[in-house]
């Protein structure tokens, strides 16, 4: 298994079954402007995980202690799937890689019906993005390999 470098402040153990997506393929997907990406796939389980990274300059630190990270994240990621029905379900938290991630759960048909859920891990002036797609067949089983995935990420 490869080792994943998720910035400098996480890593992950490519899990079994998913393989690092190429620039060609990442550059395909809307990255909603979040710096920094890491994009894997498991196309079996048609199943598509996006990890990115980005230091914010000092006023969007100052903005985001007002602000709650996860609020910004959601109104980026309802912009980019509007077209497609977008639909919150619920709002989460968890621990992913010793921190607190707060986020949330939604759907979206991209030709076929479609689950996400978006996190975000915020220290100081680093924000941590962690996305799923997968299709809503897929979506008990999806959704637990995902959460397996987070438990395995660890700090650096």
């Amino acid at each position: 298994m490869n080792e994943l470098n998720i910035g400098k402040r996480f890593r992950l153990l490519c899990p079994e079954g998913f393989r690092e997506m190429s620039e060609q393929e990442r550059g395909a997907l809307n990255m909603m402007g979040q710096g920094d990406t890491l994009c894997l796939t498991n196309e079996e389980g048609h199943m598509v995980v996006s990890m990115g990274w980005k230091d914010v300059n000092a006023v969007s630190a100052f903005l985001l202690r007002i602000i709650r990270p996860v609020t910004s994240v959601e109104a980026s990621v309802n912009q980019a799937m509007a077209p497609y029905g977008y639909r919150k379900e619920t709002g989460l938290t968890r621990q992913i890689g010793g921190q607190d991630a707060q986020g949330f759960r939604f759907t979206y048909t991209a030709g076929v019906p479609m689950v996400g859920e978006s996190y975000v891990i915020r220290e100081g002036r680093s924000l941590t993005f962690f996305h799923v797609y997968v299709r809503a067949a897929q979506r008990s089983e999806g959704l637990a390999q995902w959460n397996r995935l987070l438990d395995a990420v660890e700090p650096l």
